[in-house]
């Protein structure tokens, strides 16, 4: 089984100083995983606690580029520059039942 794993950091239209989480284009975010939560796609999202404005989103969708296509243009605040991504398959060995 194959899921995808969004890696987001900080993006360049947080100024230096500002949180991420402060910056009102976060929204955009929150209501990306809100849409692919609805949408059956959602594993898991959460930030990384050891540094500010990262985290990680795990996606079940059918492909590598569905996975590119979501975390780039579906993602406001990707589009918006509060949030960089990167976006890596990972497969799947074992997982709990």
């Amino acid at each position: 089984m194959s899921r995808f794993v969004l890696l987001h950091v900080r993006g360049p239209a947080v100024p230096d100083g500002q949180s991420v989480g402060d910056h009102p284009g976060i929204a955009g975010h929150y209501a990306f995983l809100q849409r692919r939560h609805a949408a059956g796609e959602l594993v898991a999202a959460g930030p990384f606690e050891d540094v500010e404005g990262s985290g990680m989103t795990l996606l079940d969708v059918a492909s590598f580029d569905e996975a590119v296509r979501l975390a780039t243009q579906d993602d406001q605040a990707v589009l918006d520059g509060v949030l960089a991504v990167t976006v890596r398959p990972w497969r799947v060995v074992l997982e709990r039942s």
